[in-house]
C-alpha cells in the first residue's frame, strides 16, 4: 500500500507534464459563446416615416397579419402622423428606443434570434500548434417579422480564432491572427 502511495504522485505528475494543449470542441463551443452572447437578438430598424419601409411592410403581408397599420393616404391634419404604426399585436417584437430614435420615428423590431449550434472542426497551426481556427455554424431563427430581412439564411458558417496563452486559450481578432501568421512567416 505504501509503494502505491509513492507511485500516485509519479504517475499524476506524468499525466499532468503530458496532456495536450490542443483545443477542444467543449471549450472552443463555451469561448466562443461567452465571447460573441450567443443567443442574441437580430433586431431591424423600421423608419416609420419612410414610404420606402411603408411599401415593404405592405409587401411583407405584415398589415394584412395584424402587425401594423400602413396610413396609404395622407393629408395636412395626417403631417405628424408616421406612415407606419405598430399595433398591440405587435409589442412582444418591438425593443427600446432612444430618444433620438423616437424623435426621428425609427423603431427597432425583433426579427429573430441567432444562436450557436455547433463546432464543424478545429484546425491548429502544423508547427507549434499555440494557434487555432474554429469553424462553427449559427442558426437564424426569424419571427413574423423576419420578412423584412429577405434573403437571411436559416444557418451560416463563421470562424472564430484561438490562441494560446500562458492562462491558456483565448479567442482573437481574425486581424490579430493574421498578423501573427505574417509575423512568423517573416521570421522564418
Amino acid at each position: 500500500m505504501k509503494s502505491l502511495v509513492r507511485i500516485l504522485p509519479l504517475f499524476s505528475l506524468l499525466f499532468i507534464c503530458c496532456q495536450n494543449d490542443e483545443l477542444d470542441s467543449k471549450t472552443a463551443e463555451s469561448m466562443i459563446v461567452k465571447k460573441y452572447q450567443f443567443p442574441k437578438e437580430i433586431d431591424f430598424e423600421v423608419f416609420c416615416n419612410d414610404p420606402v419601409h411603408a411599401k415593404r411592410m405592405l409587401d411583407s403581408g405584415l398589415e394584412e397579419k395584424g402587425f401594423v397599420k400602413i396610413m396609404k393616404v395622407t393629408g395636412f391634419k395626417d403631417r405628424d402622423k408616421p406612415l407606419i404604426e405598430f399595433t398591440e399585436l405587435s409589442k412582444p417584437f418591438l425593443l427600446k428606443t432612444t430618444l433620438e430614435d423616437r424623435e426621428y420615428k425609427i423603431q427597432k423590431v425583433k426579427i429573430g434570434m441567432k444562436k450557436f449550434d455547433k463546432i464543424i472542426q478545429i484546425t491548429s497551426e502544423p508547427i507549434d500548434k499555440k494557434m487555432a481556427v474554429a469553424e462553427y455554424i449559427v442558426k437564424y431563427e426569424l419571427n413574423e417579422f423576419g420578412v423584412l430581412w429577405p434573403g437571411l439564411p436559416e444557418e451560416k458558417k463563421e470562424k472564430a480564432y484561438f490562441i494560446l496563452s500562458d492562462n491558456g486559450w483565448k479567442i482573437i481578432d481574425k486581424k490579430d491572427s493574421e498578423l501573427m501568421m505574417f509575423r512568423k512567416i517573416m521570421e522564418n
